[in-house]
């Protein structure tokens, strides 16, 4: 866990530089600029997460996704298995990396989408686009040997819904929090 933290550290710093010197938010000085931000800065981070591999020549990385594949080595297409797997030999640290840690790394997303674009304020987007961005990094993860896995898919996309639950509830709550959205 230790090491994720690390390594998120690391990666706001890489990100929040350029993105100020691209984006200059404090020429704009209002509370989307500072939400678009976060989001930003922790989608790039995720990303950097997401994409920690082993990575070398495309046409060896094609070879081995191919191999990968073929042999089912480190893919998990049984849903529940891993989740499962967690509960009957819980081990706290390991529980709260791999199951809490995959949904939470999701929530920013779903709560995000809503928050900050209109269009994307619809349930069945945001379902939509949270399935699809977890199916793409499961799909990527194949070629730089990290384990691929149903059930990241489904905790990262209850991750994005909860996160658009979370904005809909504290819309009704405060309903000037979608007003910055464009």
């Amino acid at each position: 866990m230790l090491q994720y933290l690390i390594k998120l550290t690391a990666g706001v710093m890489v990100v929040f530089l350029p993105y100020l010197i691209i984006r200059r938010p404090w020429r704009r000085r209002h509370k989307r600029e500072i939400a678009l931000a976060i989001f930003v800065i922790f989608m790039s981070v995720l990303f950097m997460l997401a994409f920690d591999g082993d990575y070398n020549m495309p046409s060896v990385m094609i070879a081995h996704a191919k191999e990968r594949i073929r042999t089912m080595y480190h893919i998990n297409l049984h849903p529940f298995k891993t989740i499962k797997v967690f509960y009957v030999y819980f081990n706290w640290a390991a529980f709260m990396l791999n199951i809490v840690g995959n949904i939470l790394m999701f929530v920013p997303w779903g709560f995000g989408l809503a928050l900050l674009w209109k269009k994307n304020q619809s349930p069945i987007r945001i379902m939509a686009y949270s399935l699809f961005l977890t199916m793409f990094i499961e799909a990527l993860q194949l070629f730089i040997n990290r384990n691929v896995d149903i059930d990241d898919i489904i905790l990262n996309f209850l991750g994005g819904c909860l996160g658009a639950l979370f904005y809909y509830i504290l819309k009704k709550i405060m309903p000037g929090i979608g007003k910055y959205a464009i």
